[in-house]
């Protein structure tokens, strides 16, 4: 059987600073396209200016915009996420990825999960790291379907599904620092009227689970090979209504 044709889009170093400027809220605009059955399944894989992501839970926070004041402070704008989970910080120490097919069935959030990140398993394979489904206690974000390595997580992962699609998406952690981002998230949530004692001690970088620097450009390179494995992928660039509908996203997304 034929691997299944599917839509690559890549936000790289060399990416117009037009798609990093959209790049929050790209993939769900993408996704948008997939569900209306105006493109094909998509996988994106992309980097990002610094930015906070928040979760629904944390809308419903009672000091909101004192949180939020805490992320401004630190150089962060904060966007919403379209799934769930709670808040995260995406910046050059990571990179994002986000597979959409088409989906209207909730039945499939576990089939969802396991398919569509397999080409990030692969990925991490190829690095020569085995990464199991799993949830890291204590660490931000926490869900049963993050990636980890060796009991310690190291790429998250959440799931939408909306108007037609479902979108698995996630970040592989690279290079940040998980002390500073989740002291970062503490003040966060300290501010606006939580208090989850978040700790680091079961997120790990892949620098630190390789034992050696770790560039942006390997791992981009390695989540194209792993996705290669599953599908046949097909380079493109967002279309102009993508484009134009993240630009529109990226006002109504935007909270901070």
């Amino acid at each position: 059987m034929s691997a299944p044709v599917v839509r690559l889009i890549r936000v790289g170093q060399d990416a117009p600073s037009e798609l990093l400027d959209l790049s929050p809220v790209l993939t769900e605009a993408v996704a948008v396209s997939v569900g209306q059955g105006a493109a094909p399944p998509t996988v994106v894989i992309r980097r990002q200016r610094p930015y906070a992501l928040l979760g629904p839970r944390d809308r419903r926070l009672p000091h909101l915009a004192a949180g939020i004041k805490v992320f401004q402070a630190a150089g962060l704008p904060v966007f919403e996420r379209i799934g769930g989970g709670s808040a995260v910080i995406l910046d050059e120490g990571c990179i994002s990825f986000g597979v959409a097919r088409p989906c209207d069935d909730f039945t499939f959030i576990q089939r969802n999960f396991e398919e569509l990140t397999e080409g990030v398993r692969r990925a991490l394979a190829l690095l020569g790291l085995e990464a199991r489904f799993g949830e890291a206690p204590g660490s931000f974000c926490p869900g049963p379907y993050d990636l980890m390595v060796d009991g310690r997580k190291v790429a998250g992962v959440a799931q939408a599904i909306r108007g037609g699609f479902a979108l698995v998406s996630g970040m592989v952690l690279v290079s940040q620092d998980p002390v500073r981002v989740t002291e970062l998230l503490n003040r966060f949530y300290a501010a606006a009227g939580a208090a989850p004692e978040l700790v680091p001690d079961n997120v790990a970088t892949l620098a630190d689970l390789l034992g050696r620097t770790v560039g942006l450009a390997e791992v981009e390179d390695a989540l194209v090979r792993g996705f290669a494995g599953v599908y046949d992928l097909v380079p493109a660039s967002p279309s102009v209504d993508e484009r134009q509908r993240a630009a529109t996203l990226w006002r109504t997304r935007r909270i901070g």
